[in-house]
C-alpha cells in the first residue's frame, strides 16, 4: 500500500518545530551568541534613534533651501524636436529663443538703488568670497571686526582675482599673487607690498558702499555716482533675533528688472495666474490632480508713498487673501502689507491668527536681462518649522508662476493700459525716479544679443547642458 503524503505533512512539521526549539535551546545557552545578538539589537536600536533624530531635526529645525533657474519655466518647448536639431545643445535653444524676443527698448538695466549683492549667513569672519552683479565681479570679505565690505574684484596691480585665493587680514584684503594689502577701512587704500619699502599712494582698490541688515550685504549703486539718499529699512525682530529663520527660497529671472515689482502694480493678475490651488504647483495647467472647487481669491491695492517727503522711494501694497470653497465658502483670511523699497527691495508682512512673519525679498541684476530674486522667511516661535517650511513652499510655487510669464514675455515700452490698469502707469513713474540718465536716453538701445546664461555667477547655473 502506498504512503499517504498527507498524513506525513503534520509529522514532518512537528519534527521541524521539535529541531528549532533544540537550536534556540542551544543559542541560549552559548553566551557568545547572545553577546551578538545584543549587539544587534543596541545596533537596531540606535540606527532607529538616529533615523528619528534626523527626520525630527529635518522637519523642526533644518531651513528650507530652494533653488530654481530660469530655464526651468517657461522653455518647456525647448525639447520639441522642431526646436532641437542637429545636437545643438539645449543651452543654445533657450538662447535662441530668446533673442526671439522683442526688447528693443529697454530702460537702464541697473536703477539706482541698494541691491543685495551676498547673504550674510554665508560670510564668516575672515571669510572672502567672489560675487558677479550688476555687470561687475566683486570681492566680498568679513574683516575681524565683522564688518563686510565689498570691492572690485581684480588687484590694480597685475589683476589677480582678489575673491579667489585672497585673504583676509584683519580689515584687509590680501592680494593671493603677490600678497599686496588692501584697506577696507581705508576705502581700499593699499597698506602693506611685503617685498617693498615705499607704497604708491595713488594705488587703491574701488570700495562700494555696504549696508548690511535684514540678513543680506546690500551695496549701493548709482549711475551718477552720487551718494545715498536712503538706506534699506531694518526689520528688529530679524536684526534682533526675536523671530525664527525659516528657510529660503532663490530664483533666477530671464527679464528686466522693472518687470517684478511691477507685478505688485498689476491687482488684475492675480485671479488669473494665482487663483488656482497652491497644491497644483507652478503650472496648475498640468497638474495631475483638479482642485476646481477650491480657489484662491486675490484684492490688492499698490499706492506710492507720498505721505513722508523722505520715503519716496517707497511703495505700498495692501493685498487681501482668503481661499473660496465651492465657489461661495470663503475661509483663511490672510492680510499682507508690502512695503517696496527702492527697486531692488520688498518686505511683505503678515499678520495671521497663527503669528506674524516676513518675508525679504531682494532683487539683484546679475546682468541686463537677468535678475536673481532671493526669499527669506523669518516668522514668530507661534507658527512651528513644518508650516513654515510649507508656506516657503507655496509661496515660491506662486512665484514661480510669475516666472513662467517673466521669462517669455517682452517689455513694452507703450503698453495699451484699460482704465482698471491705472496702477502700472503710476506705478511706472513712481519707478523712474531711480533712472537718473539724462531723458534722451532713458530708453537704451539693446544692439547687442546678450548671452543669458552667465558664466561668472558664484551661484552657477545648477543644469548641467
Amino acid at each position: 500500500m502506498g504512503k499517504d503524503l498527507n498524513n506525513s505533512k503534520p509529522e514532518t512539521s512537528l519534527q521541524f518545530i521539535d529541531q528549532l526549539q533544540a537550536l534556540i535551546e542551544t543559542i541560549g545557552n552559548n553566551g557568545s551568541v547572545q553577546c551578538i545578538l545584543c549587539n544587534v539589537h543596541i545596533l537596531q536600536y540606535t540606527v532607529l534613534a538616529v533615523a528619528l533624530a534626523y527626520l525630527y531635526w529635518k522637519l523642526f529645525h533644518q531651513p528650507y533651501d530652494l533653488f530654481m533657474d530660469f530655464t526651468e519655466l517657461g522653455f518647456e518647448d525647448v525639447d520639441n524636436p522642431e526646436n532641437i536639431r542637429n545636437n545643438t545643445s539645449r543651452r543654445n535653444a533657450i538662447n535662441e529663443m530668446r533673442r526671439r524676443k522683442k526688447n528693443r527698448k529697454l530702460p537702464p538695466a541697473y536703477p539706482n538703488g541698494w541691491y543685495a549683492v551676498l547673504e550674510s549667513k554665508v560670510l564668516k569672519v575672515g571669510q572672502a568670497r567672489e560675487m558677479y552683479a550688476l555687470g561687475n565681479n566683486f570681492v566680498v570679505w568679513r574683516g575681524s571686526s565683522g564688518c563686510a565690505y565689498v570691492a572690485d574684484a581684480y588687484c590694480p596691480h597685475i589683476g589677480a582675482h582678489l575673491g579667489v585665493g585672497g585673504e583676509v587680514r584683519g580689515e584687509c584684503i590680501q592680494c593671493p599673487f603677490h600678497s599686496w594689502a588692501f584697506d577696507g577701512k581705508s576705502d581700499g587704500k593699499l597698506v602693506s607690498i611685503p617685498y617693498s619699502d615705499k607704497l604708491p599712494e595713488f594705488v587703491k582698490i574701488k570700495m562700494w558702499k555696504t549696508f548690511e541688515t535684514d540678513g543680506f550685504i546690500f551695496i549701493w549703486n548709482h549711475a551718477e555716482s552720487l551718494d545715498p539718499t536712503w538706506h534699506p529699512d531694518e526689520i528688529p525682530e530679524i536684526n534682533l533675533n526675536t523671530w525664527s529663520y525659516r528657510g529660503r527660497s532663490e530664483m533666477r529671472v530671464a527679464c528686466h528688472i522693472q518687470e517684478i515689482p511691477e507685478n505688485g502694480a498689476d491687482p488684475a493678475h492675480l485671479n488669473v495666474l494665482h487663483s488656482d490651488l497652491v497644491l497644483c504647483g507652478d503650472n496648475p495647467k498640468e497638474s495631475f490632480f483638479s482642485w476646481n472647487f477650491i480657489k484662491h481669491v486675490w484684492k490688492a491695492n499698490w499706492t506710492p508713498n507720498t505721505d513722508d517727503p523722505n520715503r519716496r522711494h517707497e511703495a505700498i501694497v495692501k493685498v487681501n487673501h482668503h481661499i473660496m470653497l465651492f465657489g461661495w465658502l470663503p475661509c483663511l483670511k490672510i492680510n499682507v502689507d508690502i512695503h517696496q523699497t527702492g527697486p531692488g527691495i520688498v518686505a511683505l508682512h503678515f499678520n495671521t491668527f497663527l503669528g506674524k512673519a516676513v518675508f525679504i525679498q531682494t532683487v539683484t541684476p546679475i546682468e541686463p536681462l537677468l535678475q536673481r530674486v532671493v526669499h527669506h522667511f523669518y516668522s514668530s516661535s507661534w507658527i512651528i518649522h513644518p508650516l513654515a517650511k510649507l508656506i516657503i513652499d507655496g509661496e515660491a510655487k506662486q512665484i514661480a508662476r510669475d516666472i513662467r510669464i517673466w521669462n517669455r514675455k517682452s517689455y513694452m515700452h507703450k503698453p495699451n493700459l484699460t482704465k482698471e490698469d491705472q496702477t502700472i502707469k503710476q506705478f511706472r513713474r513712481w519707478f523712474s525716479q531711480f533712472y537718473s540718465e539724462p531723458k534722451n536716453s532713458n530708453l537704451v538701445e539693446l544692439t547687442s544679443e546678450p548671452n543669458y546664461f552667465c558664466t561668472n555667477d558664484s551661484n552657477a547655473n545648477k543644469l548641467t547642458f
